[in-house]
């Protein structure tokens, strides 16, 4: 890998763990000139990996790098999540274990919950759930150990690998950050951790994605098409090739009808 290429990739790993980067943390974290940090803030732009911003850089508001900040993002294809979500809730085994790692359109899964038990990474879906059932009549929640990171909300870690790993469901559901045609892929190390220890423990893997999904950029690659077996999505104009391309190739694909005809 070339200089530049590595540096690029640095800074795209920060920009998905952190969504900014100033200049001057960019030169002590690359360990280069202010030159070559603006450089490299400039081709970034330009190639709409980011967005720059005096004295600094951030990530892409449409989500081609780096994780927009969760108020943002749930503002995002908000009534597209809903109805994944609502899809995606029926996967789950009222009578089993169930296991969900948390994201803006897997958290919105909470409200169609009633029983079964479930092991969440997530510590806003578990807080939902106990507004719902102040009484704790509602489902059996298990959280996962580890470190919280509090930007995303989720626990993370060695820890939470462990835990995981005690345990066997039935069904693991999960959002990503983007998807291709090879995979699944995400924004690090730590998630991707996480979610490989879920799926692991789960003998069945179901991913939900809006739209917006296909062809994003991900720094990690989680897993390939073989470990999927089942994609809840939307068609539209901008996805519809995409789709057909990964049913050829085997993906099993189920589509929900949006209400807004996009």
């Amino acid at each position: 890998m070339r200089l530049k290429e590595r540096y690029r990739e640095q800074l795209e790993r920060h920009l998905a763990l952190r969504g900014m980067i100033s200049h001057q943390y960019a030169e002590k974290l690359l360990k280069v000139s202010p030159v070559t940090v603006r450089r490299l803030f400039r081709e970034m732009a330009e190639k709409h990996l980011a967005i720059r911003f005096h004295g600094g850089l951030r990530a892409a508001d449409d989500g081609r790098a780096g994780v927009i900040a969760i108020p943002q993002r749930e503002a995002t294809q908000s009534e597209e999540k809903e109805l994944l979500a609502r899809r995606a809730s029926v996967e789950c085994n009222p009578e089993g274990l169930n296991i969900i790692h948390g994201g803006t359109t897997t958290r919105k899964i909470a409200k169609y919950l009633t029983r079964g038990t479930f092991l969440l990474d997530s510590v806003l879906i578990a807080a939902e759930l106990s507004r719902m059932y102040p009484g704790g009549d509602g489902p059996n929640v298990l959280l996962t150990a580890g470190s919280l990171d509090i930007k995303a909300g989720f626990l993370y870690g060695p820890k939470a690998w462990e835990t995981i790993r005690s345990y066997s469901a039935d069904v693991f559901i999960t959002s990503v950050r983007g998807l291709d045609r090879k995979g699944l892929l995400e924004t690090d190390d730590q998630t991707v951790g996480v979610m490989r220890a879920m799926m692991a423990s789960s003998r069945r893997v179901v991913v939900v994605a809006d739209h917006r999904k296909f062809g994003r950029r991900g720094p990690c690659r989680l897993c390939g098409w073989d470990k999927v077996d089942l994609l809840i999505t939307t068609e539209t104009a901008e996805n519809a090739s995409e789709i057909r391309n990964l049913r050829e190739s085997g993906v099993n694909i189920e589509l929900v009808e949006r209400t807004d005809q996009q």
